[in-house]
């Protein structure tokens, strides 16, 4: 009877420890895609100047087929936005990406207790790349 307890024991901490592992390393995967396409996004929108809706909704496109909901606007308080806003290079101006990602449920838990939201966020700014060709 005891050895049956102490085996009962050992196999619910290895399945334990086995999910904890398998969470943990989940949660670090998706957080690393999600900082992959933020700087993406980011080194397009320095080049181009701004966050063009068709590069918005390419990656939009790519976060939905990972399971991740962006039903709400994911790149809110990113400027400029519009062609006519373009930041340009030959007046010192910074594009602006906020990105705010939802991950899997597992994610967002693990997101929560490590960093006390649910959802991830990444934001950051840089120069301009773009030079107006009539400059």
């Amino acid at each position: 009877m005891v050895k049956t307890k102490v085996f009962l024991i050992c196999l619910s901490v290895m399945i334990v420890l086995f999910s904890a592992v398998a969470a943990s390393h989940m949660y670090t995967m998706e957080r690393a895609i999600a900082r992959s396409i933020f700087a993406d996004v980011l080194d397009d929108m320095q080049d181009i100047g701004y966050l063009d809706p068709a590069l918005a909704d390419y990656y939009r496109q790519k976060m939905a087929e990972l399971g991740w909901d962006v039903t709400g606007d994911v790149f809110a308080g990113s400027w400029p936005q519009t062609e006519q806003q373009r930041a340009l290079k030959e007046r010192n101006e910074m594009v602006t990406l906020t990105l705010i990602v939802r991950p899997s449920r597992v994610a967002q838990w693990l997101n929560q207790f490590a960093e006390g939201n649910a959802a991830f966020l990444f934001t950051g700014s840089r120069p301009s790349e773009y030079f107006d060709p009539g400059w």
